[in-house]
């Protein structure tokens, strides 16, 4: 088999026109979960960065890494907070200072947004005949990390 050589704005504008597609069907169900947990786009970044910490963080942190005033950051977390998909504690050494973390809620939250993205591409793949589908599969396979490979190689076709 001969391949050509393909540069890397082709592959990566190739890329963007797929994921483009596929978001656009993914996000619609994932806008409508979001709708019916009432959350905003700014709880909603907050949640994905507490998931992705290696632990708890502070409110500074918090707002830094998305790039928010501290009081904007405060209030949002607030209402997390009061949906109970935050918690918020005092740090044993200086309390003061005030520790962020998802609560089991959160997880769940962000577990059902995670299933509506899945859904969303559940319905674009559909739309793909046995070879797309294939072609696709067999091209992912193998830039999926170890884990992931295993996991997705189990899942129903």
């Amino acid at each position: 088999m001969q391949t050509t050589a393909v540069s890397a704005e082709q592959l990566a504008s190739e890329l963007m026109a797929f994921l483009a597609t596929t978001m656009k069907s993914a996000q619609s169900e994932v806008f409508r979960v979001v709708e019916e947990l009432d959350l905003t786009m700014t709880q909603l970044k907050l949640l994905h960065v507490l998931d992705g910490a290696e632990g708890e963080l502070t409110p500074s942190e918090l707002a830094k890494h998305v790039g928010l005033s501290p009081a904007a950051t405060g209030r949002a977390v607030d209402a997390l907070a009061r949906q109970g998909v935050v918690s918020r504690r005092e740090d044993e050494a200086d309390r003061r200072v005030k520790r962020l973390a998802l609560t089991e809620k959160g997880r769940e939250v962000l577990e059902r947004i995670m299933a509506a993205r899945r859904e969303g591409l559940v319905a674009y793949v559909e739309t793909l005949d046995p070879a797309q589908r294939g072609a696709l599969s067999a091209a992912l396979r193998p830039l999926l990390p170890d884990d992931q490979r295993t996991t997705c190689a189990e899942r129903p076709a």
